[in-house]
C-alpha cells in the first residue's frame, strides 16, 4: 500500500514529514537514533539502558520526545521519520490572508488512547464544518467543529470494533446522543514563520470549555490551505470519567489515561 507523505507539527516545535509503512520488527537495536530508540518499550532490555544513556544529552532526548510523539500520532515505520526545527526553517510560502473553509470531505482527524499498562487503541472522527480565518499574514480565529457520532476505531473489527465504538459513545465517555458535537474554537495565531503558529484556543466538549493551546502548521495549496497539527487533551477535564484515576480510586490495570492524543490533517478552500 502506498501512502502519500504528509507535513504536520505535531506540539512543541517539532515538524515531522513521513511517509508511513510496514514495520519490520527486530531482534535488537542496530542503531541508537531517537527514533530507534523510541519504538523500544522493554524498560529491561539491554537496548532501553543504551537509550536511557543516550538520552541525558539534551538535544537527543529533545529529538527523542518527538519522536515519541511521532509514535503516539500514529507514525509507526520510524525509519521514515525526518526531524526538523520548524523554528529554523525557510523558503516557505505563507498562506494568503483570507477565510477558508474546511473541505470536510478530504479533512480527517485521529485519536488515540492508552490504559496505565499500555494498551493503545485509535480511531478517527469527522469534520462537520469549520474554517479558518488569515488576517495580515497571522491566524486572526476560526473553528473545528467535529461529529462525536462518527467517532470509530480502526485497530479493531468486528464485535470488538462495535464494542468499544459503543462505548465510547455512551454516557461513560462522550455521550455522543447528548453531545453530538465538539468544538475547537480558534482565537489567535501568532507566527513563528511562514507557516508555523503558536495558536490560542478552546476546546468544547460535553457543553465544558476549557482554554487549550497547540502548535499548527497553516501551509498554501493552491488557492487553499493545508492545516496539520497535534494537541493532547485531559479528558478528565470535560468530565469524561470512566476509569480515571481523578475520579475513582483503586482502578489497577483498568485505569485508562486521561491524556488523549489528537491529530489534524485538514484542507480549506477560500
Amino acid at each position: 500500500m502506498n501512502f502519500v507523505k504528509t507535513t504536520f507539527i505535531a506540539l512543541g516545535a517539532a515538524l515531522l514529514m513521513a511517509s508511513c509503512g510496514e514495520t519490520t520488527k527486530q531482534a535488537g537495536l542496530t542503531q541508537f537514533d531517537a527514533c530507534n530508540c523510541a519504538t523500544v518499550e522493554d524498560t529491561n532490555s539491554p537496548d532501553y539502558a543504551k537509550c536511557k544513556e543516550l538520552r541525558k544529552d539534551s538535544v537527543y532526548e529533545a529529538d527523542y520526545q518527538r519522536c515519541k510523539l511521532a509514535l503516539k500520532s500514529g507514525i509507526t515505520d520510524t525509519s521514515m521519520v525526518t526531524i526538523q526545527s520548524a523554528d529554523k526553517a525557510t523558503n516557505l510560502k505563507a498562506a494568503g490572508d483570507g477565510n477558508y473553509t474546511i473541505d470536510v470531505a478530504t479533512s480527517s482527524l485521529t485519536w488515540r488512547g492508552e490504559n496505565i499498562v499500555g494498551k493503545k487503541h485509535q480511531g478517527a472522527i469527522l469534520v462537520k464544518r469549520g474554517n479558518v480565518n488569515i488576517s495580515g499574514g497571522a491566524i486572526s480565529g476560526g473553528e473545528i467543529v467535529i461529529d462525536m457520532n462518527t467517532l470509530t476505531n480502526t485497530d479493531l473489527s468486528g464485535n470488538e470494533k462495535t464494542k468499544i465504538e459503543g462505548h465510547l459513545k455512551s454516557a461513560d465517555f462522550f455521550d455522543s446522543a447528548k453531545f453530538g458535537e465538539a468544538i475547537y474554537t480558534i482565537t489567535s495565531g501568532t507566527k513563528k514563520n511562514a507557516i508555523n503558529y503558536d495558536v490560542t484556543g478552546k476546546l468544547t466538549i460535553k457543553g465544558i470549555t476549557q482554554d487549550l493551546n497547540c502548535t499548527l502548521v497553516v501551509a498554501p495549496n493552491g488557492d487553499g490551505i493545508n492545516v496539520g497539527g497535534g494537541f493532547v487533551f485531559d479528558r478528565s477535564k470535560f468530565d469524561v470519567r470512566f476509569g480515571s484515576d481523578k475520579f475513582f480510586d483503586n482502578l489497577g490495570d483498568n485505569l485508562i489515561k486521561n491524556e488523549v492524543i489528537m491529530t489534524v490533517n485538514l484542507q480549506g478552500k477560500k
